[in-house]
């Protein structure tokens, strides 16, 4: 029985009639080859079946191939998590990268081997993201690091603050007069942006500030102790559940209670699920587009592991997009990433509380 043997770029090479650097170049998409010599170079490499050995080539060129994720912990059953990081997935193919995760203990990023990271919402006072900055590799951070951070190549952002605005706006045309909210008891430069508008919005419309803090370790739990905590005052009738998954619990906490969904308790959510469409009445929230999301810490970061003369000389990737010195504004804005979420407003905020905001 014979052993079928894998194409080789010299094969494709003898059969283009080329070098085997031109066909390298060709199958790269790297210039030094015309047109016409790269287009016949792929046309030969798909006849015979040429796949390039990305191991050979990462190990020329001192890269692994890899991209890092760092999640935050106990976010592997929230929906929101699973399509950013999807999303990443996503984009990596499109750069041959395979994607791998960051376990959350420090001791194992110093056998961290990847070319670039991708920390989604970093935590404030994360031991391992220290670490993870010391290593000296290109870091995208999925939402604002909620420290400073020169390491850092650039950031992802949601507009959390527009979002959260609106939500109070719509309570209050409902007829909500004290709305709160449940926020992670994790610091994270999101959740802590929404609590920020939050007061702001309470401050410019004369309503006291509620809020509460349940964990994402035992989540279920502590939102229900958060829930309860709120509508024990007697006086909240609107709650923004920041969690992702965490609606569920606090719309079961309140009927415990005797509060009915849109009639007289609104609720809403700053992290959209696709369960939530389903519930009757169905929760207004936030899409955050996360799949995008993660494609667009992908592609940042596919930006961030070029080549330095390929960027142009002595640019450097900042924070919130691409900032360069050396950059026109033009190229500025169209290098700069960010996500636009916009509001699903469902019929959670439909039925009036007949109350006015100001009592």
């Amino acid at each position: 029985m014979t052993t079928s043997r894998p194409v080789t770029l010299q094969q494709v090479a003898d059969r283009a009639q080329v070098s085997r650097s031109a066909a390298s170049f060709a199958l790269s998409g790297r210039p030094g080859v015309s047109e016409s010599t790269r287009s016949r170079v792929l046309a030969i490499a798909a006849e015979l079946g040429y796949f390039p050995n990305r191991t050979a080539q990462n190990l020329r060129s001192a890269r692994t191939g890899i991209v890092a994720v760092y999640l935050p912990k106990d976010v592997s059953v929230l929906s929101y998590y699973m399509e950013a990081t999807f999303g990443i997935i996503d984009e990596a193919e499109l750069s041959d990268h395979t994607v791998t995760f960051v376990p959350h203990s420090a001791e194992s990023v110093a056998r961290l081997r990847a070319d670039g990271i991708i920390i989604l919402d970093p935590t404030l006072d994360d031991p391992v993201i220290p670490r993870l900055l010391e290593l000296g590799l290109p870091v995208i951070s999925g939402e604002e690091m909620p420290q400073e951070s020169a390491q850092v190549a650039g950031t992802v952002t949601s507009d959390h603050a527009g979002s959260t605005e609106e939500i109070l706006d719509a309570f209050a045309a409902a007829g909500a007069h004290s709305p709160a909210i449940i926020s992670p008891e994790e610091r994270m430069s999101w959740s802590m942006a929404i609590e920020d508008a939050y007061r702001q919005w309470c401050g410019d419309h004369g309503v006291d500030a509620r809020i509460e803090s349940a964990s994402l370790e035992g989540m279920a739990e502590t939102t229900r102790r958060a829930t309860k905590r709120l509508l024990d005052s007697g006086e909240v009738d609107a709650i923004l559940a920041l969690t992702d998954g965490s609606v569920l619990t606090v719309v079961t906490s309140a009927a415990n209670h005797g509060r009915t969904l849109g009639s007289d308790l609104l609720v809403a959510a700053a992290v959209d699920s696709p369960v939530l469409g389903y519930m009757d009445p169905p929760v207004t929230a936030v899409d955050l587009r996360p799949r995008e999301f993660g494609r667009a810490c992908m592609r940042l970061l596919t930006r961030a592991l070029e080549p330095s003369d390929s960027r142009g000389d002595g640019r450097i990737l900042h924070a919130e997009g691409i900032h360069t010195a050396a950059a026109s504004a033009e190229e500025s804005d169209a290098l700069q990433q960010s996500v636009e979420t916009h509001v699903i407003h469902r019929d959670s905020t439909a039925g009036p509380l007949h109350r006015p905001l100001v009592p």
